[in-house]
């Protein structure tokens, strides 16, 4: 009986080890998960992002073949939160994040930047490739609002894009910001349509 009883209180030792150590590997996988993909979207995230940009840029000098970057935001983002809440927000970020996965190829790589900000890298694509595929994404998006309990949630993206075919262009930071005033620009130019002016 007392055998017994020492077996048993070994294998619920033993039971008690094998729990901790599963335990430490799933934390030490959600930690892995969390140092290079966003939690919200599944996206990779802004550091990752930059450190494939620094690799592709390096690839570029070697081979000399285009590069292209687009920096994507949400159009009137806040008052989508404020009009419908923010859980409706943030399945939105989702819902852009698998667009951008679908609709982009395999050698892309969709990053969330920031907020309602996403970068996509494009190894060996001109800008005007570029610019079809997200011109292609806008059609997609204008003609299938994104259902959430029967209602209809209307929302636009604007973009920009930047890439080493511009010679001026001399490092990835470069790049990056170039898209990031294309954006600008393409947000101003369609506020400026929005209220009517020319």
């Amino acid at each position: 009986m007392l055998e017994l009883m020492s077996a048993k209180t070994v294998l619920e030792q033993l039971a008690i080890k094998v729990s901790f150590c599963f335990s430490n590997v799933v934390a030490h996988e959600k930690l892995q998960f969390m140092a290079f993909y966003d939690p919200l979207t599944g996206l990779l995230n802004r550091r990752v992002m930059e450190s494939i940009l620094k690799r592709e840029f390096v690839r570029v000098q070697r081979y000399k073949t285009p590069l292209s970057v687009a920096f994507i935001d949400v159009n009137d983002f806040k008052q989508i939160n404020d009009t419908f809440g923010h859980a409706t927000g943030d399945d939105l970020l989702k819902h852009i994040a698998s667009l951008l996965v679908d609709m982009s190829r395999e050698s892309d790589v969709a990053t969330r930047f920031a907020g309602d900000e996403f970068v996509l890298i494009c190894p060996e694509t001109s800008a005007n490739s570029t610019e079809t595929m997200l011109m292609r994404l806008k059609g997609y998006i204008k003609d299938h609002p994104l259902v959430m309990e029967s209602n209809k949630i209307p929302f636009s993206i604007s973009y920009g894009i930047a890439s080493t075919e511009d010679e001026t262009i001399l490092d990835p930071y470069a790049l990056l910001k170039k898209a990031d005033e294309a954006l600008y620009w393409m947000k101003n130019a369609r506020q400026y349509q929005y209220f009517g002016v020319s």
